[in-house]
């Protein structure tokens, strides 16, 4: 079993000159050799602070320069990252702060959240702050220490905590997912090539996934380490400036969800001849729309495919073709998945052509050990062996799946199930449509209604414009909204994940409501 630091220290070995990692805000960039010398200095740093094998350290970070050092300097201490997303606010990162037995942290210079922590940080617990000062941190130049005072490294065992990551909070409070270090190399190992990327020194790999998510840390950051490619590291996404890293630096991959895409090529001066260097391009934790999707795989070279994963389990489906083909996901060679009706129990498989919950084999390697603090949210979602994902599914004829949505927001109408999934595409080919979600409301009758969510364009439509573009479509009858909502914004989390319970809480309100959006009927 190898651990982070231990993959890392490798590739330096085999190739120590070859670039490592790039700044994107500087002309910064460290070989292999210079980026193990850095964090040693840092844990010999943090290790005269009181960080030791066993403390957790809040990073509460962008993709910086500085927080992939600290998250490697940690590691290589056997301490434990707890990587907060940086778009929280102070409010909603203490009291991860304080329910994650923090033992110290490092922010950026923002006042607000240097208060925030600092209060519910123990007494004495090192504050750090960058990539500038602030009153009340130290600085991350403080850090640093003398390497020759570190004590040898000790690997860890298996299941020791190797990581906290974060669940997006769509439905409350972010709950902690406990990673042990038994996962961390068929993270990268497997999945990475299971998902299509073939890492090597040729490749140079774009940073745009937070490296609080498990797919930035593992299938970015740490498989460019691994594998001795080169990480450019992406502080903050500008559709423009990442056109043009993209063309300067001659990126082979990136992964990124469908938003970002749709940025990128409507961005001022988006010229498809940047991309030519691209060989492979991931998305996933969100659907896209079927005519961008066609551009991107007209006017980009590379390979395009959907994954899906969880933060619990990482990567487990993969399209085996290219996604202009197909819709379909396959589990990969070391992921064992089920669809089970609705509420049924682990053995309760689907039929081909159903659709029902996913289920994942628990007792895989890349699996968590659990939430952190929430024994009663473990024992909810990992039963006789078995993770449930509580995303809907559909089992093909061939074996394979295709993904529907959330369990949670299947629209049960009439008897019938709908999917957002299905009918987001259609309303957002729609010319005076920018963006839309489509949720459940309840309804006496019905049961639900489908209700359209739109925020409209220059040309706003009408509620008899769009029905009528869904009668012209191939979507089924049954399956048109039957209501729609006019909003300025979709409500998004941190993780810039659509909020559908505010939505069917403001269409459920807006019915009888004099105030806010009203909700449109369908004639």
């Amino acid at each position: 079993m190898h651990s982070t630091y231990d993959l890392v220290w490798y590739a330096a070995q085999r190739t120590p000159d070859h670039l490592a990692l790039v700044d994107d805000r500087s002309d910064r960039q460290l070989s292999y050799r210079q980026l193990v010398d850095e964090v040693e200095s840092i844990a010999a740093g943090l290790s005269a602070r009181g960080i030791k094998a066993g403390s957790r350290f809040a990073t509460i970070l962008p993709n910086l320069f500085e927080h992939c050092l600290i998250i490697l300097a940690l590691n290589r201490l056997g301490a434990v990252p707890a990587l907060i997303n940086a778009r929280l606010t102070p409010a909603e990162v203490a009291p991860l702060v304080e329910q994650g037995d923090i033992d110290g942290a490092i922010t950026m210079p923002d006042a607000a959240m240097v208060a925030a922590v600092s209060q519910v940080l123990p007494d004495g617990a090192p504050l750090f702050s960058t990539p500038t000062d602030i009153d009340g941190c130290r600085s991350f130049a403080s850090c640093r220490g003398d390497a020759q005072t570190l004590a040898p490294f000790r690997r860890p065992e298996p299941e020791d905590l190797a990581y906290i990551f974060y669940t997006s909070g769509t439905t409350g409070l972010p709950k902690g997912v406990e990673i042990p270090h038994r996962t961390t190399e068929p993270r990268v190992v497997w999945v990475s090539p299971m998902a299509g990327l073939r890492c090597g020194t040729h490749s140079r790999i774009l940073g745009m996934a937070p490296l609080s998510h498990a797919i930035g840390f593992y299938g970015n950051f740490l498989a460019a380490l691994t594998y001795n490619a080169t990480y450019y590291v992406v502080s903050q996404f500008d559709p423009v400036q990442v056109n043009d890293a993209i063309e300067q630096h001659s990126i082979t991959f990136l992964f990124t969800v469908p938003t970002f895409f749709a940025a990128m090529v409507q961005a001022p001066g988006y010229d498809p001849a940047k991309f030519a260097s691209l060989d492979l391009v991931l998305y996933g934790g969100a659907s896209i729309s079927p005519a961008l999707l066609e551009q991107l795989d007209r006017e980009w070279p590379a390979t395009i495919r959907h994954i899906y994963g969880t933060t619990e389990t990482m990567c487990s489906l993969y399209n085996p073709e290219p996604v202009g083909q197909s819709t379909r996901l396959r589990a990969g060679r070391y992921s064992r998945v089920r669809v089970i009706r609705y509420g049924g129990n682990h053995d309760d498989i689907v039929e081909p052509g159903e659709e029902g919950e996913l289920i994942i084999d628990a007792t895989t390697d890349t699996i968590f050990s659990g939430y952190l603090n929430r024994p009663d949210a473990t024992a909810e979602k990992v039963k006789d062996g078995w993770y449930y994902t509580g995303d809907a599914f559909r089992l093909r004829d061939d074996g394979d799946v295709e993904i529907v949505g959330r369990v949670d927001d299947v629209i049960r109408c009439g008897g019938e199930n709908l999917h957002p999934d299905d009918i987001e595409p259609i309303l957002a080919s729609h010319p005076g449509v920018q963006e839309v979600s489509v949720v459940g409301a309840k309804d006496s009758y019905w049961g639900e209604i489908a209700v359209g969510c739109i925020v409209a364009g220059t040309s706003p439509p009408s509620v008899a414009e769009l029905d009528a573009h869904c009668k012209s479509s191939t979507l089924s009858a049954y399956k048109r909204p039957k209501a729609y909502l006019f909003v300025d914004a979709l409500p998004r989390n941190a993780a810039n994940k659509i909020l559908r319970r505010v939505l069917r809480q403001t269409a459920e309100a807006s019915r009888n409501s004099d105030d806010g959006p009203n909700l449109e009927m369908v004639r």
